[in-house]
């Protein structure tokens, strides 16, 4: 793999991140894939998802997916010089993200007022489950809690169980709203703004990417009762080998499935006479097309479907996406060589969503380990190799 390269869209604008798990990391990987420099403090023991498995010669899958295109510095808070040198990172930075609790950056001295008062220009953002105050402030959160309070889980679970969506999907939405509020924030900070604390709450987060569409019949709140309206319009079927979905809804799309599956028997039929009523009944409509369809294969549905231009895909497992022309034709996935571990061999990442045609954006560095940079990035803020040592272990040491 590359070195480390210059001229991404955020190239100039250094960010800390005092993080673990998911969404502090997941933010500050965004901006590094855009060129921001991302340093990320750790203790020296390494963050928790460093031993999250599968681990492969010490280093862990998991940290990978959230920790590329970074420099780590392994700092022990805990410690005089660990904290002081934390500081004073944190003091030329241009951004801070993190999700320690706030008790925790309060007495470190890295809450916001504290930070602000040495560094008015910096952008923070802090990432928490229920925001800074309120009766849930003080509770942990995972990302399951959210889904649970939330709202959606019944309607995941149509007429069975509840049933969240099996991947930290709260978690994501907090860390792409935190670089996007940040972004801005900078935006405002360039124009001759000054900068601010930005408090991101991963239930509101959530709220606002996954609520909308069950929103639309609590809208009109002096309005009559709405129409029926779908529980799910996500109605995969089952064909001779495997799985499809896909969607019906415009009137084109009605009558090419009607003369392409041999559906006459419904294309008068009222619950699906138009847009509207396709909507309501899309499970029903979904029902008659896999009745007509039951014995086809999933590849010969599909090369039907797309040769008529009706919306239908496969319901692929990962090896099979990993393998999808498109996905291959995008790079939606990475591979390269860790020139500095060869030992893990062939590495494979998830490579960036944005194609931008005058900077780069890329999966361009491997996570990195512990400390990688400690040399790098103290020297550069003036500490002496002794410092570095002390900042690292805990030891405190007199200023050389």
């Amino acid at each position: 793999m590359a070195a480390r390269q210059r001229g991404g869209a955020c190239s100039g604008i250094r960010v800390i991140e005092l993080g673990t798990m998911v969404t502090a990391p997941l933010a500050g990987q965004l901006l590094a894939d855009f060129g921001a420099e991302v340093i990320k403090i750790e203790p020296p023991q390494g963050e928790i998802m460093r031993g999250i498995p599968p681990v492969f010669e010490g280093r862990s899958a998991a940290f990978a997916q959230w920790n590329r295109n970074k420099k780590c510095v392994a700092l022990d808070l805990k410690s005089p010089a660990g904290l002081a040198a934390a500081r004073k990172l944190v003091d030329g930075a241009d951004a801070l993200v993190t999700n320690f609790r706030p008790d925790v950056l309060e007495a470190f001295g890295l809450d916001y007022d504290a930070v602000a008062g040495r560094n008015p220009d910096i952008v923070y953002a802090a990432l928490t489950g229920f925001g800074p105050d309120g009766p849930y402030a003080e509770l942990a959160s995972y990302d399951m809690v959210i889904q649970g309070l939330v709202g959606l889980m019944p309607n995941q679970g149509g007429d069975g169980p509840p049933q969240p969506i099996k991947s930290p999907v709260a978690d994501k939405i907090s860390s792409y709203s935190a670089v996007m509020a940040m972004l801005a924030a900078l935006l405002h900070r360039k124009a001759g703004g000054a900068g601010q604390k930005i408090e991101i709450s991963m239930m509101d987060a959530y709220a606002n990417f996954i609520l909308p569409e069950l929103f639309y019949t609590r809208t009109f709140l002096d309005a009559p009762p709405p129409v029926q309206w779908v529980k799910s319009i996500y109605n995969p079927f089952e064909l001779s080998d495997g799985w499809v979905i896909g969607f019906v809804m415009t009137d084109r799309h009605f009558e090419g499935a009607c003369d392409i599956f041999g559906l006459e028997a419904i294309r008068k039929d009222p619950r699906f006479a138009d847009p509207g009523a396709r909507n309501v009944y899309q499970p029903e409509l979904m029902q008659e097309i896999a009745q007509a369809c039951r014995h086809m294969t999933v590849a010969a549905f599909v090369e039907l479907a797309r040769a008529n231009d009706l919306p239908f895909a496969p319901v692929n497992d990962l090896d099979q996406f990993m393998g999808d022309p498109q996905a291959v034709h995008n790079q939606t996935f990475v591979e390269f060589d860790d020139p500095g571990r060869p030992e893990l061999g062939r590495l494979k990442l998830l490579n960036s969503f944005a194609r931008m045609s005058g900077t780069p954006v890329d999966a361009r560095a491997f996570a990195p380990d512990v400390g990688a940079d400690n040399a790098e990035v103290l020297a550069a803020i003036g500490l002496t190799p002794s410092e570095i040592d002390a900042a690292t272990r805990g030891r405190a040491v007199a200023a050389e």
